[in-house]
């Protein structure tokens, strides 16, 4: 049995083949992949966000983050909304699609969003509790989740990512309660997490930028609270593998 309260960080490697990447992806349930982007993409990205932002609110985005969570939380939202769907976010669609089709070896999958999690200073409203992906996303067999840090590294301090590994070949649990906080995110949480939380390794992925991990849609995950003075943006792009 695994104790809850041993965390294992989990840093991004390096594969020498996509089938190396495939193997770690099915065996636990995630991939974590060093220097997955170029510092050109990510750049970008950042650029994109933050003359987004300038037009939305006069601020850039990080600086728009840390206002508008203390003053005006739905704006927050649109914002949040908005920077999922920036030219450079999306021009990452095409390096994901290739990865899910080698995992899933199928021709074709869909692209079910770009998102961007916000991640504010000294935050507990918008963090997940222990969820699976595939429960908010009902009418597909599977899916796949593309998860990177922007601006800033993302770390234990600052709410990096955990899970528990191995636990998507659980497949899809249908015994859930939901919980949500005020004007923060739906948690659909397995009524036998506890057991599950003793089950299983909780890890917690640390990304540098440029870091990227890519997770299945039934791996049990949560983010966790950022106790850092600095934001924990991160960038998520969602597929499912067409059967």
């Amino acid at each position: 049995m695994k104790t809850e309260n041993l965390l294992n960080i989990k840093h991004p490697k390096n594969y020498k083949s996509s089938n190396e990447i495939v193997s770690q992806y099915n065996k636990y349930g995630w991939v974590s992949i060093k220097n997955a982007f170029s510092k050109i993409e990510i750049k970008k990205i950042e650029t994109d966000l933050d003359n987004l932002s300038k037009s939305f609110c006069n601020l850039k985005f990080q600086e728009a983050i840390i206002k508008l969570h203390k003053k005006d939380k739905d704006k927050l939202y649109k914002l949040c909304l908005a920077a999922g769907n920036t030219t450079s976010h999306l021009m990452l669609i095409n390096k994901f699609d290739d990865i899910c089709k080698k995992i899933f070896k199928k021709k074709t999958s869909i692209n079910l969003g770009q998102f961007i999690l916000p991640g504010p200073p000294k935050d507990k409203r918008l963090v997940y509790n222990f969820h699976q992906e595939n429960n908010y996303y009902l009418d597909y067999k599977n899916t796949m989740h593309f998860h990177f840090p922007i601006y800033n590294n993302a770390n234990l301090e600052n709410g990096a990512m955990s899970a528990l590994s191995r636990s998507h070949k659980i497949n899809r649990i249908k015994k859930n309660h939901f919980t949500k906080k005020k004007k923060g995110f739906l948690s659909i949480i397995p009524k036998n997490i506890e057991k599950l939380k003793n089950s299983y390794e909780h890890d917690v992925f640390e990304l540098k930028i440029r870091d990227l991990l890519i997770f299945d849609g039934n791996l049990i995950h949560k983010s966790n609270p950022n106790k850092s003075k600095k934001c924990r943006v991160v960038g998520i792009t969602r597929l499912a593998p067409q059967y």
